[in-house]
């Protein structure tokens, strides 16, 4: 199997998995890395689906956070999309000097 082709299937499987698993946890990463897995370390965008409460927003922007700081880089909203149920909100991560040029 080619490394292109894994890749592929790996993504569609992730995305299957976490398409699942909506339905088992309040707070699911759409897109992005956890694993730790050197292939996707330079990985720096993240997407969240969780429950359109204070709570849900509270514990996503804490993930973002932590995961960020494993590359010494500060996490910043880009993106949030509610319905009266459920958010989609996205991050990425960005290097503290990026953060004081772009006023971030």
């Amino acid at each position: 199997m080619t490394p292109r082709l894994t890749a592929i299937l790996t993504t569609a499987l992730f995305a299957a998995g976490a398409t699942l698993l909506t339905a088992c946890a309040d707070n699911v990463m759409v897109l992005g890395n956890e694993s730790g897995d050197p292939r996707f370390l330079e990985t720096n965008f993240m997407s969240f689906e969780h429950p359109f409460t204070e709570k849900g927003e509270a514990d996503v922007r804490a993930r973002a956070e932590r995961l960020c700081s494993y590359q010494k880089r500060i996490a910043v909203q880009t993106e949030r999309a509610c319905t009266l149920e459920k958010c989609l909100t996205n991050y990425q991560c960005v290097t503290p000097k990026d953060v004081k040029t772009y006023g971030l």
